[in-house]
């Protein structure tokens, strides 16, 4: 049996679970090493440590294995820019260490009540991401019954009012002219994209929820997947090297499309020809404090450049030279 939850974002949903787990001062929650800052947030604090993770992203049984102690009581696993991992090894193990294991599939969306994946404990969404007339929202299954809805917890208010406004100024020209104008932002820069602690104790509305349970996923899903394959080919013109196969996304909707450049150098030459022509490349994420100290994890993040693919590209090709 499995629960539902809805929450305010995907971090309010992580931090839901690991309250619910009663996790013990000497208890150990185990990352991999590209966790965004966002998953951070917690409410109370916890002891981390992180594992690697191989280089397309996909995690490493044996490398996980190694950094699990007696004191291991969670194992986050990240389902990078929406590839779809085999857990049914790891999950078993964990299951005999009494660990908990809980993937995060934020990088991508794809309907909840879909069979698919489900060797884990739980699992969270960010569908506000993907969903444009959302803007915010997280889900949270739990896939064995583990934990109790919160009696204490507020439920939202729209903000479908404030978020069509804003989404209405960002269409017009002005907008977009006024932003052309502007100088960079330094993508290149881990600290860019700190996040701000956004972490609220409460659900989503019935009119929220109904608009992730009604939301057209195949239509979105064509959409995401003609710009993924157009930045497969894209890609062989800036000179820069796919890390996730087609094969390994096509049951959800991948935020992001990433790539690997040659060195950081060539990463800044692909952000400068975004911002020419209004396409919004960027780098990701903002990693823990810990892993900017480790050199070799910022010397791959500082090759690392990640192409819009939830909305449809409209670019005419015939004015962009695609060449870097």
């Amino acid at each position: 049996m499995k629960n539902i939850f809805y929450f305010y974002n995907g971090r309010s949903a992580l931090n839901f679970i690991l309250e619910s787990l009663n996790l013990g001062i000497d208890h150990e929650i185990l990352y991999p090493e590209f966790t965004c800052d966002v998953l951070f947030q917690y409410r109370k604090k916890y002891r981390y440590d992180f594992y690697k993770t191989n280089n397309d992203f996909s995690f490493n049984f044996n490398l996980i294995k190694k950094k699990i102690t007696n004191n291991t009581k969670v194992v986050i696993l990240i389902n990078f820019f929406g590839i779809i991992q085999n857990t049914k090894k790891i999950y078993n193990f964990c299951k005999k260490k009494k660990i908990f294991l809980v993937i995060d599939d934020c990088h991508t969306f794809y309907n909840p009540k879909k069979k698919l994946n489900y060797d884990c404990d739980f699992k969270f969404f960010s569908p506000g991401k993907v969903i444009p007339e959302l803007g915010f929202g997280g889900i949270l299954i739990d896939y064995n019954n583990v934990i109790r809805k919160n009696e204490n917890f507020r439920i939202c208010k729209s903000q479908n009012t404030k978020l069509f406004l804003k989404r209405f100024v960002k269409s017009t020209i002005l907008y977009k002219t006024l932003k052309s104008l502007k100088k960079r932002p330094k993508y290149e820069n881990p600290n860019f994209f700190r996040s701000k602690y956004i972490v609220k104790r409460c659900y989503l509305n019935k009119k929220d929820q109904n608009i992730i349970n009604n939301f057209e996923y195949i239509a979105q899903k064509k959409i995401s997947h003609q710009n993924f394959k157009f930045w497969t080919r894209i890609s062989k013109e800036l000179n820069v090297k796919p890390l996730i196969n087609y094969k390994f996304i096509k049951h959800g909707i991948p935020l992001y499309y990433v790539a690997k450049c040659r060195n950081k150098l060539h990463a800044k030459k692909i952000f400068d020809f975004g911002w020419r022509h209004n396409i919004e490349i960027t780098s990701w994420p903002t990693l823990n404090k810990k892993m900017k100290k480790k050199k070799g994890v910022i010397n791959y993040w500082n090759k690392l450049v990640f192409f819009p693919n939830i909305y449809k590209i409209n670019f005419d090709n015939k004015k962009i030279s695609w060449k870097i």
